[in-house]
C-alpha cells in the first residue's frame, strides 16, 4: 500500500556542517570549491524522507548503500559521484549490477540508483515520485526491472530489457509518472 510521510524536521548530518565541495580541473590540479546550492537540495531530501544518510558531498543512500541519490554537482546536468570522471552529455552512468531512473531526459539530472531486488519500493521514499524522464539497466543479465505509477494501486508504466538495457526518453505518456520500481 502507498504510503504518506510527513517527516518532522531533523537536523542536517555532520556532513551538511562541514559543507559541499566540487571538484574543478585546473590546469591538470584539483580544487575545491563549496558548493551550497547541492548541500542545501540534500538537505531538503533528508527532510523530506527518512533513514537517509548523506555520503559523499552530493549523495544519500538508504536501506544500508542499496538504494543511493546522486544530486548533480553544481554546473553539471548529469549526476555523478563526486569523485568520479566527468563524461559527455548524453551518456548513461549507472554502476554495474545497479538500475538507475535519471531525473531528466538523456540521463541528466538527479539519478536514484538500485542494486537489490526487492517488491514495490516507492519512489516518494527517495523523494523521486513524478520525477523520472530517462533510465539505465545495468544489473546481472536478463534481469529486468519494472516500473510502476500509483493510481490508486500499482499500475505498470514501463519493463526494460534485460541488463545492458536503457532508454534516454521514456516519451510522453510515461514522463514524469514513475511512482515505484521493482528493481529485478
Amino acid at each position: 500500500m502507498r504510503r504518506l510521510r510527513i517527516s518532522a524536521m531533523r537536523p542536517a548530518v555532520a556532513v551538511a556542517a562541514a559543507g559541499s565541495l566540487i571538484v574543478a580541473v585546473t590546469g591538470g590540479a584539483q580544487a575545491t570549491t563549496p558548493d551550497v546550492s547541492v548541500q542545501a537540495e540534500i538537505t531538503q531530501v533528508l527532510e523530506r524522507t527518512a533513514g537517509g544518510v548523506q555520503i559523499s558531498p552530493n549523495q544519500i543512500a538508504w536501506q544500508d548503500g542499496r538504494v543511493v541519490l546522486t544530486i548533480p554537482l553544481a554546473g553539471e546536468k548529469p549526476a555523478r559521484a563526486a569523485e568520479g570522471s566527468v563524461a559527455p552529455l548524453g551518456t548513461r552512468n549507472c554502476t554495474k549490477y545497479w538500475t538507475c531512473l535519471y531525473e531528466h531526459k538523456d540521463y541528466e539530472g538527479r539519478k536514484l540508483s538500485f542494486t537489490e531486488c526487492n517488491e514495490i519500493q516507492d519512489l516518494s521514499d527517495y523523494d523521486f515520485s513524478d520525477k523520472t524522464s530517462s533510465w539505465h539497466n545495468n544489473q546481472s543479465s536478463g534481469t529486468k526491472t519494472r516500473v510502476y505509477n500509483w493510481t490508486g494501486s500499482w499500475s505498470g508504466i514501463w519493463t526494460t530489457g534485460g541488463a545492458e538495457s536503457w532508454s534516454s526518453y521514456v516519451g510522453a505518456a510515461d514522463n514524469d509518472k514513475a511512482d515505484g520500481i521493482k528493481a529485478c
